[in-house]
């Protein structure tokens, strides 16, 4: 009896001394995680730096959402390194290349032909022009010469430049690139504002302008009519530019079209800026800029499509040699001026298109 009570006192001390050893004993550390775990953690890490890095040098600082949303869209594994984004960029460059490459040579083609030297000719003196009537136009409202001079500036390269900005064109404006365009549209402005009131009180005290300043005129001009239409004239000949502008970019015939209209955006800005009714496509008198230039930029843009489609195989299909590049721009400038003067010859008779409360009664008339 007592020898067991012994040995029982001995099995507790030992269990209590083992028991102490493993309570006093450090913590065993948790399990690492597997390998590949952790080379898949800093394969992310080293792309979310990549990306951050080559964000600051192009300018961008980018947080760690966006890059972990370009790192999910561009990689399917998860691993970015310089030679993947060298292999996703390079197409998107090289597209952009192709298209800035092919629209050069169509620039080129365009360029080889008489009729689109004459043009272009036609479309600088027009941005001249518009310069000065938007000075004239300004000081006649009561601007100053300064705020006439913009005016003027605004009027003649304001519808160019956004086309040239909507078209994403990837060189700046035609006149920030050559500042003597600017200087130019300048000095017609100044010319506007100085010399062009001095031009019309001579001629009227000659006898070549009506005193009054009045509409149509037989036998002698108007101020109004003289004005009226050497802007048909430069008028013609941006709207067909700026329907060029959306075919040398591969643009949607119809986005083409479009981009004849906003070259006249700059008249627009214009009338607001003098107060005046707009000139894009008031109902009533002879403000048809929209009207015209539409016109004039769908037919040279259908005659293209046109010979586009005689041209595309190895054959003609329709006209040998395809509809000539000349013929294409003088049936588009014809068809902008003829609608001017149809305009101004409807204009006492409330112009080309009726107004929304003249269409209520004729259709109430109708029913």
């Amino acid at each position: 009896m007592f020898r067991s009570t012994v040995q029982f006192r001995r099995c507790t001390v030992a269990r209590g001394v083992r028991f102490r050893a493993s309570s006093s004993s450090p913590s065993a550390p948790p399990p690492s995680a597997p390998p590949s775990t952790q080379k898949s953690r800093s394969a992310d890490e080293a792309a979310l730096d990549f990306l951050a890095s080559r964000g600051r040098s192009l300018g961008f600082d980018l947080t760690l959402s966006e890059r972990k949303l370009i790192l999910s869209s561009a990689s399917k594994d998860g691993k970015l390194t310089p030679k993947k984004w060298e292999e996703l960029v390079t197409p998107r460059g090289r597209r952009a290349a192709e298209r800035m490459t092919i629209s050069e040579y169509l620039t080129k083609s365009h360029d080889a032909h008489v009729g689109q030297a004459m043009l272009l000719n036609t479309a600088r003196l027009g941005i001249g022009f518009f310069a000065m009537t938007g000075a004239h136009t300004a000081g006649s409202c009561g601007m100053h010469v300064l705020g006439s001079t913009l005016v003027g500036c605004i009027s003649a390269l304001g519808g160019g430049t956004f086309n040239h900005v909507v078209t994403g064109a990837a060189r700046p404006a035609s006149w920030a690139v050559n500042p003597g365009m600017l200087g130019v549209t300048v000095s017609a402005s100044l010319v506007g504002f100085y010399v062009w009131p001095i031009a019309e009180e001579e001629m009227r005290r000659c006898g070549f302008l009506e005193a009054d300043g009045g509409g149509r005129v037989w036998g002698k001009l108007s101020a109004p009519a003289l004005r009226y239409g050497i802007e048909s004239v430069a008028l013609s000949a941006l709207a067909v530019v700026g329907a060029q502008q959306g075919i040398v970019r591969g643009l949607h015939p119809v986005v083409s079209t479009c981009l004849g209209v906003t070259v006249a955006l700059g008249g627009v800005v214009r009338d607001l800026m003098c107060k005046r009714d707009l000139a894009l496509g008031a109902a009533a008198g002879c403000q048809s800029y929209g009207i015209a230039s539409f016109s004039g930029a769908a037919a040279y843009v259908a005659l293209r499509q046109l010979h586009v489609w005689n041209c595309q195989g190895s054959t003609t299909k329709l006209v040998a040699g395809g509809i000539p590049i000349g013929l294409r721009i003088a049936l588009g400038f014809g068809t902008v001026f003829g609608v001017r003067t149809w305009a101004w010859y409807r204009k006492e008779n409330g112009g080309i298109f009726l107004s929304m409360e003249e269409n209520k009664r004729e259709n109430l008339k109708w029913l």
